[in-house]
Protein backbone atom coordinates (compact mmCIF):
# COMPACT_ATOMS: atom_id res chain seq x y z
CA UNK A 1 0.00 0.00 0.00
CA UNK A 2 1.18 3.77 -0.67
CA UNK A 3 -0.13 7.02 0.61
CA UNK A 4 0.01 10.28 -1.58
CA UNK A 5 1.14 12.62 1.37
CA UNK A 6 0.54 16.24 1.31
CA UNK A 7 2.70 17.10 4.47
CA UNK A 8 1.15 20.77 5.04
CA UNK A 9 2.21 21.49 8.55
CA UNK A 10 5.75 21.23 7.13
CA UNK A 11 5.25 23.97 4.51
CA UNK A 12 5.38 26.55 8.33
CA UNK A 13 8.59 27.61 9.38
CA UNK A 14 10.29 25.43 11.14
CA UNK A 15 10.79 26.75 14.29
CA UNK A 16 7.56 24.60 14.75
CA UNK A 17 8.96 21.40 14.16
CA UNK A 18 12.18 19.34 14.25
CA UNK A 19 12.45 15.87 11.73
CA UNK A 20 12.95 12.94 13.78
CA UNK A 21 13.41 8.99 13.53
CA UNK A 22 11.48 6.68 15.51
CA UNK A 23 12.75 4.17 17.53
CA UNK A 24 11.35 0.75 16.70
CA UNK A 25 9.40 -1.52 19.43
CA UNK A 26 11.44 -4.90 19.49
CA UNK A 27 9.65 -7.62 18.26
CA UNK A 28 6.16 -5.72 17.55
CA UNK A 29 2.77 -7.24 17.42
CA UNK A 30 -0.35 -5.90 16.08
CA UNK A 31 -3.03 -6.33 18.77
CA UNK A 32 -6.04 -4.50 16.69
CA UNK A 33 -6.80 -2.56 14.04
CA UNK A 34 -10.06 -0.27 14.20
CA UNK A 35 -12.45 -1.08 11.06
CA UNK A 36 -14.25 2.54 11.56
CA UNK A 37 -11.13 4.47 11.31
CA UNK A 38 -10.12 2.46 8.26
CA UNK A 39 -13.00 3.40 6.63
CA UNK A 40 -13.09 7.14 6.98
CA UNK A 41 -9.25 7.15 5.80
CA UNK A 42 -11.33 5.10 2.82
CA UNK A 43 -9.05 2.48 3.31
CA UNK A 44 -9.82 -1.50 4.51
CA UNK A 45 -8.39 -4.26 6.20
CA UNK A 46 -8.73 -6.46 3.21
CA UNK A 47 -6.88 -3.65 1.05
CA UNK A 48 -4.17 -3.27 3.09
CA UNK A 49 -0.91 -5.64 4.09
CA UNK A 50 -1.02 -6.00 7.99
CA UNK A 51 2.76 -6.57 8.16
CA UNK A 52 3.77 -3.70 6.09
CA UNK A 53 1.57 -1.14 7.90
CA UNK A 54 3.17 -2.10 11.56
CA UNK A 55 6.83 -1.92 9.90
CA UNK A 56 5.67 1.74 8.72
CA UNK A 57 3.99 2.52 12.04
CA UNK A 58 7.28 1.14 13.90
CA UNK A 59 9.33 2.89 11.92
CA UNK A 60 11.18 0.28 10.07
CA UNK A 61 9.33 0.72 6.52
CA UNK A 62 9.20 4.05 4.98
CA UNK A 63 6.87 5.11 1.96
CA UNK A 64 7.78 7.95 -0.59
CA UNK A 65 6.76 10.98 0.54
CA UNK A 66 7.00 10.75 4.22
CA UNK A 67 8.28 13.45 6.92
CA UNK A 68 8.50 12.46 10.12
CA UNK A 69 8.42 15.73 12.48
CA UNK A 70 7.61 16.49 16.13
CA UNK A 71 6.11 19.60 16.37
CA UNK A 72 6.89 22.60 19.39
CA UNK A 73 4.34 23.99 21.76
CA UNK A 74 3.88 25.41 24.90
CA UNK A 75 1.30 25.99 27.29
CA UNK A 76 -0.04 25.91 30.78
CA UNK A 77 -0.44 22.82 33.11
CA UNK A 78 -2.75 22.85 35.87
CA UNK A 79 -3.29 26.88 36.11
CA UNK A 80 0.93 27.38 35.59
CA UNK A 81 2.86 28.50 32.78
CA UNK A 82 4.97 25.50 32.02
CA UNK A 83 7.26 27.06 29.22
CA UNK A 84 8.23 24.63 25.85
CA UNK A 85 6.93 21.39 25.55
CA UNK A 86 5.58 19.60 22.29
CA UNK A 87 5.46 16.01 20.93
CA UNK A 88 7.48 14.44 23.81
CA UNK A 89 6.57 10.92 22.46
CA UNK A 90 4.61 11.45 19.47
CA UNK A 91 6.15 11.95 15.27
CA UNK A 92 3.83 12.83 12.89
CA UNK A 93 4.14 10.59 9.55
CA UNK A 94 2.39 12.46 7.14
CA UNK A 95 -0.78 13.92 6.12
CA UNK A 96 -2.90 12.87 3.13
CA UNK A 97 -6.40 13.80 1.84
CA UNK A 98 -9.15 11.76 1.16
CA UNK A 99 -12.61 12.74 -0.50
CA UNK A 100 -11.51 16.42 0.69
CA UNK A 101 -10.78 15.18 4.41
CA UNK A 102 -7.48 15.72 5.34
CA UNK A 103 -6.18 12.81 7.73
CA UNK A 104 -2.76 13.21 9.89
CA UNK A 105 -1.52 10.18 10.93
CA UNK A 106 1.11 9.86 14.35
CA UNK A 107 2.12 7.33 16.36
CA UNK A 108 2.65 7.69 20.22
CA UNK A 109 5.49 5.93 21.82
CA UNK A 110 7.73 5.91 18.92
CA UNK A 111 10.69 6.92 20.95
CA UNK A 112 13.02 9.94 22.17
CA UNK A 113 12.01 13.60 20.29
CA UNK A 114 13.72 16.89 20.60
CA UNK A 115 10.82 17.43 23.32
CA UNK A 116 10.79 14.61 25.53
CA UNK A 117 12.60 16.53 27.93
CA UNK A 118 12.85 13.84 30.92
CA UNK A 119 11.29 10.99 29.41
CA UNK A 120 12.31 8.32 27.14
CA UNK A 121 9.75 8.48 24.61
CA UNK A 122 8.02 5.44 25.03
CA UNK A 123 4.40 4.57 26.07
CA UNK A 124 3.10 1.57 27.65
CA UNK A 125 0.73 -1.37 26.83
CA UNK A 126 -1.58 -0.02 29.89
CA UNK A 127 -2.28 3.99 28.42
CA UNK A 128 -2.15 2.61 25.20
CA UNK A 129 -4.92 0.50 25.44
CA UNK A 130 -6.77 3.14 27.52
CA UNK A 131 -5.98 5.35 24.36
CA UNK A 132 -6.67 3.11 21.65
CA UNK A 133 -10.43 2.32 22.86
CA UNK A 134 -11.34 5.49 24.36
CA UNK A 135 -10.77 7.65 21.21
CA UNK A 136 -13.02 4.75 19.07
CA UNK A 137 -15.72 4.85 21.72
CA UNK A 138 -16.21 8.56 21.87
CA UNK A 139 -16.03 8.81 18.21
CA UNK A 140 -19.02 6.13 18.30
CA UNK A 141 -20.63 8.20 20.76
CA UNK A 142 -20.51 10.95 18.67
CA UNK A 143 -18.31 13.26 20.15
CA UNK A 144 -15.11 14.69 18.41
CA UNK A 145 -12.26 13.43 18.80
CA UNK A 146 -8.58 11.63 17.66
CA UNK A 147 -9.27 8.33 16.15
CA UNK A 148 -7.49 5.50 16.84
CA UNK A 149 -6.07 3.15 14.02
CA UNK A 150 -3.62 1.03 15.44
CA UNK A 151 -2.60 -0.72 18.57
CA UNK A 152 0.82 -2.36 18.31
CA UNK A 153 2.47 -4.28 21.44
CA UNK A 154 5.95 -4.40 21.83
CA UNK A 155 8.56 -6.53 23.90
CA UNK A 156 10.67 -3.36 25.21
CA UNK A 157 10.49 -2.79 29.03
CA UNK A 158 9.65 0.69 30.29
CA UNK A 159 10.05 1.85 33.54
CA UNK A 160 7.16 3.49 35.51
CA UNK A 161 5.89 2.85 38.98
CA UNK A 162 7.05 -0.61 37.88
CA UNK A 163 8.71 -2.28 34.83
CA UNK A 164 6.20 -2.03 31.97
CA UNK A 165 5.80 -3.45 28.75
CA UNK A 166 5.86 -1.13 25.58
CA UNK A 167 3.41 -0.55 22.85
CA UNK A 168 2.35 2.32 20.47
CA UNK A 169 -0.84 4.24 19.42
CA UNK A 170 -1.15 5.26 16.02
CA UNK A 171 -3.45 8.20 16.21
CA UNK A 172 -5.69 9.85 12.99
CA UNK A 173 -6.81 13.95 13.37
CA UNK A 174 -7.56 16.38 10.56
CA UNK A 175 -4.52 17.91 12.62
CA UNK A 176 -2.64 18.04 15.71
CA UNK A 177 -2.91 21.81 16.12
CA UNK A 178 -2.84 22.76 19.63
CA UNK A 179 -3.74 25.69 21.95
CA UNK A 180 -0.39 25.86 23.17
CA UNK A 181 1.13 26.04 19.21
CA UNK A 182 0.07 29.59 19.60
CA UNK A 183 1.05 30.11 22.77
CA UNK A 184 4.63 29.14 21.93
CA UNK A 185 4.66 31.34 19.17
CA UNK A 186 3.11 34.67 21.35
CA UNK A 187 4.80 33.96 24.70
CA UNK A 188 8.71 33.24 22.91
CA UNK A 189 8.17 36.45 21.13
CA UNK A 190 7.69 34.93 17.24
CA UNK A 191 5.56 37.21 15.54
CA UNK A 192 6.34 36.52 12.19
CA UNK A 193 5.81 32.78 12.97
CA UNK A 194 2.24 33.36 14.22
CA UNK A 195 1.48 35.67 12.08
CA UNK A 196 1.92 32.39 9.55
CA UNK A 197 0.09 30.05 11.74
CA UNK A 198 -2.49 31.97 12.16
CA UNK A 199 -2.90 32.50 7.97
CA UNK A 200 -2.55 28.57 7.80
CA UNK A 201 -4.86 27.87 10.12
CA UNK A 202 -7.37 29.89 9.00
CA UNK A 203 -7.00 29.16 5.31
CA UNK A 204 -6.91 24.54 5.67
CA UNK A 205 -8.96 24.62 8.92
CA UNK A 206 -11.42 27.34 8.93
CA UNK A 207 -11.99 28.08 5.19
CA UNK A 208 -15.17 29.80 6.21
CA UNK A 209 -13.47 32.09 8.44
CA UNK A 210 -12.66 35.79 6.57
CA UNK A 211 -11.18 37.07 9.10
CA UNK A 212 -9.01 35.80 12.59
CA UNK A 213 -11.95 36.82 14.57
CA UNK A 214 -14.51 34.66 12.85
CA UNK A 215 -11.70 32.35 13.30
CA UNK A 216 -11.76 32.29 16.66
CA UNK A 217 -15.46 32.49 17.32
CA UNK A 218 -15.55 29.17 15.60
CA UNK A 219 -13.15 27.72 18.13
CA UNK A 220 -14.83 29.23 21.01
CA UNK A 221 -18.16 27.66 19.68
CA UNK A 222 -16.52 24.20 18.68
CA UNK A 223 -14.71 24.09 22.94
CA UNK A 224 -17.83 24.70 24.19
CA UNK A 225 -19.74 21.77 22.04
CA UNK A 226 -17.19 19.65 23.02
CA UNK A 227 -17.04 20.44 26.58
CA UNK A 228 -21.43 20.21 26.58
CA UNK A 229 -20.87 16.81 24.73
CA UNK A 230 -18.41 15.44 27.98
CA UNK A 231 -20.45 16.57 30.59
CA UNK A 232 -23.50 14.89 28.77
CA UNK A 233 -22.02 11.51 28.69
CA UNK A 234 -20.21 11.42 31.88
CA UNK A 235 -16.98 12.03 30.56
CA UNK A 236 -13.95 13.42 32.83
CA UNK A 237 -10.89 14.55 30.66
CA UNK A 238 -8.64 14.55 33.95
CA UNK A 239 -5.60 17.00 32.45
CA UNK A 240 -7.21 19.69 30.47
CA UNK A 241 -3.86 21.48 30.39
CA UNK A 242 -3.87 24.21 27.76
CA UNK A 243 -1.27 22.14 25.49
CA UNK A 244 -4.01 19.04 25.82
CA UNK A 245 -6.18 21.76 24.32
CA UNK A 246 -7.27 21.15 20.10
CA UNK A 247 -7.41 24.67 17.89
CA UNK A 248 -10.16 22.11 16.15
CA UNK A 249 -12.54 21.27 18.98
CA UNK A 250 -11.48 17.34 19.46
CA UNK A 251 -11.04 15.43 22.39
CA UNK A 252 -7.34 14.92 22.22
CA UNK A 253 -4.64 13.26 24.49
CA UNK A 254 -6.26 9.73 26.47
CA UNK A 255 -4.30 10.02 29.44
CA UNK A 256 -6.17 9.61 33.30
CA UNK A 257 -10.01 9.63 31.86
CA UNK A 258 -12.71 8.55 33.00
CA UNK A 259 -16.98 7.99 33.22
CA UNK A 260 -18.62 8.94 35.65
CA UNK A 261 -20.18 5.84 37.41
CA UNK A 262 -21.74 6.79 40.76
CA UNK A 263 -22.60 10.54 39.81
CA UNK A 264 -20.37 13.18 41.55
CA UNK A 265 -19.90 16.33 40.36
CA UNK A 266 -16.56 17.09 41.97
CA UNK A 267 -15.62 13.51 41.12
CA UNK A 268 -11.75 13.63 40.23
CA UNK A 269 -10.62 10.68 37.92
CA UNK A 270 -6.70 11.78 38.03
CA UNK A 271 -4.57 11.10 41.59
CA UNK A 272 -2.29 13.89 40.46
CA UNK A 273 -4.96 16.21 40.71
CA UNK A 274 -4.78 16.87 44.23
CA UNK A 275 -6.91 20.43 44.48
CA UNK A 276 -9.87 18.72 41.54
CA UNK A 277 -8.86 21.25 39.27
CA UNK A 278 -10.20 19.62 36.54
CA UNK A 279 -12.81 17.80 38.47
CA UNK A 280 -15.82 16.87 35.74
CA UNK A 281 -18.44 19.63 36.85
CA UNK A 282 -15.25 22.21 36.25
CA UNK A 283 -14.85 20.84 32.80
CA UNK A 284 -16.72 24.16 31.26
CA UNK A 285 -15.08 26.74 33.52
CA UNK A 286 -11.53 25.58 32.74
CA UNK A 287 -12.53 25.23 29.21
CA UNK A 288 -13.35 29.05 29.49
CA UNK A 289 -9.91 29.71 31.46
CA UNK A 290 -8.11 27.70 28.56
CA UNK A 291 -9.78 29.72 25.76
CA UNK A 292 -8.74 33.08 27.38
CA UNK A 293 -5.27 31.71 27.43
CA UNK A 294 -5.55 30.89 23.89
CA UNK A 295 -7.12 34.72 22.60
CA UNK A 296 -4.41 36.09 24.68
CA UNK A 297 -1.95 34.87 21.97
CA UNK A 298 -4.32 37.43 19.27
CA UNK A 299 -4.05 40.50 20.19
CA UNK A 300 -1.91 41.11 17.86
CA UNK A 301 -4.55 40.45 15.38
CA UNK A 302 -7.81 42.11 17.36
CA UNK A 303 -8.49 44.31 19.52
CA UNK A 304 -8.87 43.10 23.19
CA UNK A 305 -12.66 44.12 23.96
CA UNK A 306 -13.90 42.11 20.66
CA UNK A 307 -11.70 39.36 21.99
CA UNK A 308 -13.62 39.62 25.06
CA UNK A 309 -16.93 39.95 23.74
CA UNK A 310 -16.06 36.13 22.19
CA UNK A 311 -14.91 34.87 25.77
CA UNK A 312 -18.82 36.37 26.30
CA UNK A 313 -20.15 34.10 23.60
CA UNK A 314 -18.92 30.46 25.75
CA UNK A 315 -21.28 30.00 28.25
CA UNK A 316 -24.81 30.66 26.74
CA UNK A 317 -22.99 28.50 23.66
CA UNK A 318 -22.28 25.66 26.01
CA UNK A 319 -25.23 26.01 28.10
CA UNK A 320 -27.21 25.72 24.55
CA UNK A 321 -24.99 22.67 23.46
CA UNK A 322 -25.79 20.75 27.21
CA UNK A 323 -29.12 21.64 26.88
CA UNK A 324 -30.27 20.01 23.96
CA UNK A 325 -27.85 17.09 24.15
CA UNK A 326 -29.39 16.77 27.65
CA UNK A 327 -32.92 17.16 26.16
CA UNK A 328 -32.60 14.41 23.28
CA UNK A 329 -31.62 12.10 26.33
CA UNK A 330 -34.70 12.59 28.18
CA UNK A 331 -36.58 12.10 25.04
CA UNK A 332 -37.67 15.44 24.09
CA UNK A 333 -38.70 16.31 20.92
CA UNK A 334 -37.66 20.18 21.18
CA UNK A 335 -36.99 22.37 24.03
CA UNK A 336 -39.30 24.06 26.32
CA UNK A 337 -38.96 27.40 28.68
CA UNK A 338 -38.95 25.06 31.76
CA UNK A 339 -36.36 22.08 30.69
CA UNK A 340 -33.46 23.49 31.67
CA UNK A 341 -34.67 23.09 35.43
CA UNK A 342 -36.06 19.49 35.03
CA UNK A 343 -32.75 18.67 33.89
CA UNK A 344 -30.79 20.67 36.28
CA UNK A 345 -32.86 18.80 39.00
CA UNK A 346 -32.09 15.87 37.75
CA UNK A 347 -28.71 16.05 37.82
CA UNK A 348 -28.58 17.28 40.96
CA UNK A 349 -30.72 14.04 42.31
CA UNK A 350 -28.04 11.90 40.73
CA UNK A 351 -25.44 13.68 42.81
CA UNK A 352 -27.11 13.48 45.73
CA UNK A 353 -27.68 10.27 45.63
CA UNK A 354 -24.94 9.02 43.88
CA UNK A 355 -26.70 7.04 41.13
CA UNK A 356 -24.70 5.68 38.27
CA UNK A 357 -24.63 8.07 35.25
CA UNK A 358 -24.38 5.78 32.07
CA UNK A 359 -27.27 3.45 33.84
CA UNK A 360 -29.36 5.90 34.87
CA UNK A 361 -30.21 7.29 31.46
CA UNK A 362 -29.94 4.04 29.69
CA UNK A 363 -33.08 2.80 32.13
CA UNK A 364 -34.67 6.01 31.51
CA UNK A 365 -35.09 4.61 27.95
CA UNK A 366 -37.44 1.81 29.08
CA UNK A 367 -39.87 4.56 31.07
CA UNK A 368 -43.20 4.40 29.92
CA UNK A 369 -45.42 7.25 30.59
CA UNK A 370 -47.16 7.56 34.00
CA UNK A 371 -45.71 3.98 35.00
CA UNK A 372 -42.95 4.15 37.59
CA UNK A 373 -42.68 0.64 37.65
CA UNK A 374 -40.98 0.63 34.44
CA UNK A 375 -38.42 1.56 36.40
CA UNK A 376 -38.11 -1.34 39.10
CA UNK A 377 -34.76 -2.92 37.21
CA UNK A 378 -32.80 0.64 37.80
CA UNK A 379 -34.04 0.63 41.82
CA UNK A 380 -33.27 -2.98 42.50
CA UNK A 381 -29.34 -1.58 41.65
CA UNK A 382 -29.52 1.92 43.05
CA UNK A 383 -30.57 3.32 45.77
CA UNK A 384 -34.09 4.50 45.86
CA UNK A 385 -35.20 8.22 46.90
CA UNK A 386 -38.31 9.75 47.99
CA UNK A 387 -37.61 13.34 46.06
CA UNK A 388 -37.26 11.44 42.90
CA UNK A 389 -41.11 11.04 42.56
CA UNK A 390 -42.05 14.62 41.98
CA UNK A 391 -39.42 14.88 39.07
CA UNK A 392 -41.03 11.53 37.80
CA UNK A 393 -44.12 13.34 37.17
CA UNK A 394 -42.99 16.67 36.41
CA UNK A 395 -41.29 14.57 33.98
CA UNK A 396 -44.70 13.14 32.91
CA UNK A 397 -46.10 16.46 32.16
CA UNK A 398 -43.34 17.49 29.81
CA UNK A 399 -43.39 14.26 27.98
CA UNK A 400 -47.25 14.46 27.38
CA UNK A 401 -46.80 17.76 25.95
CA UNK A 402 -44.21 16.67 23.67
CA UNK A 403 -46.31 14.47 22.25
CA UNK A 404 -44.00 12.48 20.65
CA UNK A 405 -44.88 8.65 20.22
CA UNK A 406 -43.86 6.61 23.72
CA UNK A 407 -41.92 4.03 21.30
CA UNK A 408 -39.99 6.32 18.96
CA UNK A 409 -39.45 8.66 22.09
CA UNK A 410 -37.64 4.96 23.34
CA UNK A 411 -36.10 4.55 19.99
CA UNK A 412 -34.58 7.89 19.62
CA UNK A 413 -33.61 7.78 23.66
CA UNK A 414 -31.43 4.91 23.36
CA UNK A 415 -29.55 6.43 20.10
CA UNK A 416 -27.75 8.95 22.63
CA UNK A 417 -27.81 6.70 25.84
CA UNK A 418 -24.99 4.11 25.80
CA UNK A 419 -25.74 1.29 27.42
CA UNK A 420 -21.97 0.41 27.45
CA UNK A 421 -18.80 3.38 28.06
CA UNK A 422 -15.28 2.63 28.72
CA UNK A 423 -15.11 2.01 32.18
CA UNK A 424 -12.01 2.49 33.71
CA UNK A 425 -12.73 -1.85 35.35
CA UNK A 426 -13.23 -3.00 32.04
CA UNK A 427 -10.61 -1.06 30.44
CA UNK A 428 -7.91 -2.82 33.36
CA UNK A 429 -9.31 -6.19 32.69
CA UNK A 430 -8.25 -5.60 28.73
CA UNK A 431 -5.15 -3.86 29.67
CA UNK A 432 -4.15 -7.31 31.57
CA UNK A 433 -5.03 -9.19 28.83
CA UNK A 434 -3.38 -7.62 26.54
CA UNK A 435 -0.26 -7.73 28.78
CA UNK A 436 -0.11 -10.90 28.41
CA UNK A 437 -0.17 -11.04 24.17
CA UNK A 438 -4.04 -12.01 24.53
CA UNK A 439 -5.99 -9.82 21.90
CA UNK A 440 -9.32 -11.38 22.61
CA UNK A 441 -10.83 -9.01 25.01
CA UNK A 442 -9.35 -6.22 23.24
CA UNK A 443 -11.33 -7.06 20.03
CA UNK A 444 -14.70 -7.75 21.48
CA UNK A 445 -14.69 -4.65 23.58
CA UNK A 446 -13.86 -2.37 20.47
CA UNK A 447 -16.45 -4.41 18.74
CA UNK A 448 -18.77 -3.28 21.69
CA UNK A 449 -17.99 0.13 22.25
CA UNK A 450 -18.27 0.68 18.27
CA UNK A 451 -22.16 0.51 18.87
CA UNK A 452 -22.45 1.26 22.69
CA UNK A 453 -26.21 1.95 22.28
CA UNK A 454 -26.63 -1.71 20.97
CA UNK A 455 -27.56 -4.37 23.49
CA UNK A 456 -24.78 -7.25 23.30
CA UNK A 457 -26.42 -9.65 25.47
CA UNK A 458 -23.61 -11.51 26.12
CA UNK A 459 -21.65 -8.18 27.84
CA UNK A 460 -24.89 -7.12 29.97
CA UNK A 461 -23.07 -7.87 33.14
CA UNK A 462 -21.16 -4.54 32.64
CA UNK A 463 -23.85 -2.48 31.95
CA UNK A 464 -24.85 -1.98 35.08
CA UNK A 465 -23.27 -0.09 38.13
CA UNK A 466 -20.11 -1.09 38.49
CA UNK A 467 -18.86 -3.44 41.58
CA UNK A 468 -18.27 -1.04 44.71
CA UNK A 469 -14.97 -2.29 44.88
CA UNK A 470 -13.78 -1.42 41.40
CA UNK A 471 -15.90 2.12 41.46
CA UNK A 472 -14.06 5.46 40.65
CA UNK A 473 -10.30 4.26 40.03
CA UNK A 474 -7.95 6.65 39.97
CA UNK A 475 -5.45 7.05 36.74
CA UNK A 476 -2.22 8.49 36.68
CA UNK A 477 -0.85 10.74 33.93
CA UNK A 478 2.44 8.14 33.60
CA UNK A 479 2.39 6.66 29.95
Amino acid sequence: MGISFDNSFQRLPPLLFERVEPTPLKNPKLMALSPACLRDMGWSEDGIDANELVEWLNGTRHWPGEQRISTRYAGHQFGVWAGQLGDGRAISLGEFLHQGRRFEIQTKGSGLTPFSRMGDGKAVIRSSVREFLCSEAMAALGIPTTRALALINGEDEVERESVERSALVARVFPSNLRFGHFEYCFHFDHPAELKELEAYTRTLFFPEAATTEEMLEEIVRRTADLIAAWQSVGFAHGVMNTDNMSILGLTIDYGPFGFLENTRLDHICNHSDHRGRYSFGKQPNIALWNLERLLVCFTPFVDRDRLLGLLGQFAPRFTDSWLRRMSDKLGLSHQGEKDADLITDLIGLMHENEWDFTFFFRSLCSYETGKPESLEAFWRRQPKDEAFDPWLRRYDERLIRDGMDPGERRKRQRKVNPKYVLRNHIAQDVIEAVEKDDDRQLRRWLNVLLSPDEEHPEFDSFAGPTPPARRNLMVSCSS
